[in-house]
């Protein structure tokens, strides 16, 4: 069932990814059923965060009786972090590399919670997922089920207002976990890997949107983003801080006596900039001071462009997301 308005997508291929992947989930128990700082640095001040969920609408928190668990329904820079903003239209910028759609992974956010008995297969079918260089999964730990027995010890209520705002996005007063959302715009309750396979398949083929020029220089590396057609007004670009790998020994709650393993679990958000998506928009990372002494030293950072969707600037479609180690 596809909540999310879908962009207008290319006739799915790669259907053997799709049987392969079916073939290495059917061996683990529960998937064969469709169940650091940045520097960045640039000509003009960034504009306003994203707007914060209004908590008077946001959803209440109700658990219901169905095997899902399910809810009724940007950070600023660092002082070392500068500024950014965009690039003048005349600037010659250097150029080393023009990413294709083709050359962009597709982002799949999974939203799950230590404390939810249905959540696993789906961490377990993500670990799967980060085999695939053109895929990038994600893991965002929401924190409404800790009252259950089990504190999730990766939640953070900001990844918890992220999924909401997805959902007022389309109008939706409910919520659940787990929940996989594919670029921002599709998703599916409980898939199956065929299925969610195809969602990712239709992402994978579909026409760019930006092209992505990146140039090493010695003050960093240079990203410039430069818009093939009109992104529709706001767009964000933020930096995610992610962990490759976590297991944790879960001894109370729902999932008691099981040990998980979480792949690419979201440690931070920051939020970099908001972009018009007309002009070019050339960002500066500095590898140097990515890193950051409160993060673990196994830490990853990418950055997702994503439409921000009316007045109220709630996320919609991710446009590029662009790996930074």
């Amino acid at each position: 069932m596809a909540l999310w308005p879908r962009s207008a997508l290319r006739p799915r291929r790669g259907m053997g990814r799709a049987a392969l992947l079916v073939a290495m989930l059917a061996a683990v128990p529960g998937l064969a059923q469709d169940a650091g700082h940045a520097d960045i640095t640039s000509r003009s001040a960034p504009g306003p965060g994203p707007d914060r969920t209004d908590r008077a609408e946001a959803p209440l928190i109700l658990a219901p009786d169905d095997a899902g668990r399910q809810i009724p329904s940007a950070l600023s820079l660092t002082e070392s972090g500068g500024v950014n903003g965009f690039a003048p239209t005349d600037a010659a910028p250097p150029v080393t590399a023009d990413l294709p759609s083709a050359n962009l992974p597709v982002v799949v956010e999974l939203f799950t919670s230590q404390g939810c008995s249905s959540c696993p297969p789906a961490d377990a079918m993500l670990t799967m997922l980060s085999g695939q260089h053109d895929v990038l999964p994600l893991s965002y730990h929401v924190d409404y089920w800790d009252y259950l027995g089990w504190a999730d010890s990766f939640a953070r209520p900001e990844f918890t207002e992220r999924q909401s705002a997805y959902a007022h996005a389309v109008g939706e007063r409910s919520v659940y976990t787990p929940q996989m959302i594919v670029d921002g715009q599709d998703t599916s309750v409980a898939p199956g890997p065929a299925q969610l396979m195809g969602l990712i398949d239709a992402h994978r083929f579909a026409p760019a949107q930006v092209t992505i020029q990146r140039d090493r220089t010695d003050a960093g590396e240079t990203i410039e983003l430069q818009p093939l057609s009109d992104l529709g007004g706001k767009v964000d670009v933020l930096l995610i801080r992610y962990a490759s790998e976590r297991p944790v020994d879960v001894t109370a709650g729902e999932n008691r006596g099981k040990t998980v393993v979480y792949t690419n679990v979201v440690l931070n958000m920051q939020h970099l900039t908001r972009w018009d998506g007309l002009q070019p928009l050339r960002l500066t990372v500095r590898a140097d001071l990515v890193g950051d002494e409160s993060f673990p030293d196994d830490t990853r950072h990418a950055l997702l462009v994503q439409q921000m969707m009316g007045k109220r600037a709630l996320p919609g479609p991710i446009v590029a997301a662009i790996r930074l180690d």
